[in-house]
């Protein structure tokens, strides 16, 4: 029981911070199932990110992989954090209601250093819409 805890625990922000619009630079988006073509990261400005359209209880994989470990997040439409973790990220989308919601998985290097990466965003325990 503990682990599982543990284990969720490492996953989520427990003191999400909101980034900040110049912080992030939108690349690109992702649909279900979709992996991104490499994509170089400078470190100007802080933050890559793709945005993705989910539904409130949707289950995700995201996995960035690239040439250097990467630090990730998953932010709501607001660019509060819901979620982090280092090339892998497991997450259920929170209900917010009926309609679907925008989403972005936002990395960087995890030492900041310049890189090329790419995004992997898959649902799981269901077939992608």
């Amino acid at each position: 029981m503990k682990v599982g805890v543990l284990a969720a625990a490492s996953v989520l922000c427990l003191f999400a911070a909101t980034l900040g619009p110049a912080e992030v630079k939108i690349v690109g988006s992702l649909d279900y199932g979709q992996t991104s073509d490499p994509v170089d990261y400078t470190g100007t400005p802080k933050y890559s990110a793709f945005v993705f359209n989910g539904n409130g209880g949707d289950q995700i994989e995201v996995t960035v992989k690239g040439d250097r470990p990467a630090s990730i997040s998953i932010a709501d439409g607001t660019l509060k954090e819901l979620a982090s973790g280092s090339n892998h990220i497991s997450f259920t989308l929170p209900k917010t209601g009926p309609d679907l919601d925008t989403y972005y998985i936002v990395f960087r290097d995890a030492e900041n250093q310049a890189g090329k990466f790419t995004v992997q965003l898959t649902k799981s325990g269901a077939k992608a819409a």
